[in-house]
């Protein structure tokens, strides 16, 4: 008797239970989704002269910079004037340490949210050539602009006759800030929809570093603006070049090499 009556039960209970409800143990979990599509022929080269655009000003910076100062604090504009005489050493400490922790954290909560394979290669190749781009704009800014920093105005002798003592234009901190996390709030937008708090986390954490620069007497506050907003323009828009949806939909622009083996980039466009 019993043995007729349970499986009616169970039929009954079945046919009641909607089917979005029903377990699904035997489904395996989905795996990451890809969003971003690199093309190594493309990528390698692009990433490649950027990092010798970083390297190649470093190497050969007592050739390029002139070393000009002593300089009149007078020849400063009245906005930036009054960064001149900073030299808080907590803050040029608390700025190097939250710059780094940008560029190591987010590949490394990547790893650990999607798991090593080629979604996680894939961020970490966009998220490496949205760093080295931002930094070779960064350098060709400073050897062609040759801003004396606040501290070599005021005066710093471990300053007045290096090449760092005028590299205040742009910010290369805040730059490298809004662009490592401004590429991973678009990753993250990409793959999880549209989300308020990575760009609250990035505003916030720039705008920290902006402020430390200044208060350091590294930067005058024109330089970390600029700097925010070339560094945020890099975060989004090589990430934006890269992305799969972009690419399926057919117009967009990339990055690629100067014809003919010349140095620098050039964006193209697809139509």
């Amino acid at each position: 008797m019993m043995d007729g009556v349970l499986p009616l039960a169970l039929a009954a209970l079945l046919a009641a239970t909607p089917a979005a409800e029903l377990p699904t143990l035997s489904t395996p979990p989905p795996a990451p989704r890809e969003v971003y599509r690199v093309d190594l022929a493309v990528d390698l080269p692009v990433s490649a002269a950027a990092a010798l655009a970083i390297a190649i000003p470093s190497l050969f910076a007592s050739d390029l910079i002139a070393k000009r100062c002593p300089c009149s604090p007078g020849e400063v504009n009245g906005f930036d004037r009054g960064a001149i005489g900073n030299a808080n050493a907590f803050a040029d400490t608390a700025s190097d340490v939250t710059a780094v922790v940008a560029m190591a954290a987010p590949p490394l909560l990547d790893l650990v949210h999607l798991g090593y394979g080629r979604a996680w290669l894939e961020d970490g190749a966009v998220f490496a050539e949205t760093l080295l781009v931002n930094g070779a704009l960064v350098e060709a800014a400073k050897v062609i602009v040759q801003r004396p920093l606040p501290r070599t105005y005021a005066g710093d002798p471990k300053l007045l006759h290096e090449p760092g003592g005028y590299r205040s234009f742009y910010s290369g901190h805040t730059s490298t800030v809004f662009a490592a996390l401004g590429a991973a709030a678009y990753t993250l937008r990409l793959r999880e929809g549209e989300q308020v708090w990575p760009w609250l986390v990035t505003g916030a954490v720039g705008a920290s570093v902006a402020v430390e620069r200044v208060a350091a007497g590294r930067h005058f506050p024109s330089d970390v603006l600029v700097g925010a907003a070339a560094g945020l323009a890099v975060g989004v828009a090589v990430p934006w070049l890269h992305a799969r949806a972009a690419s399926a939909a057919g117009p967009g622009l990339a990055l690629v090499p100067f014809g003919g083996g010349g140095p620098g980039l050039s964006a193209v466009g697809r139509f």
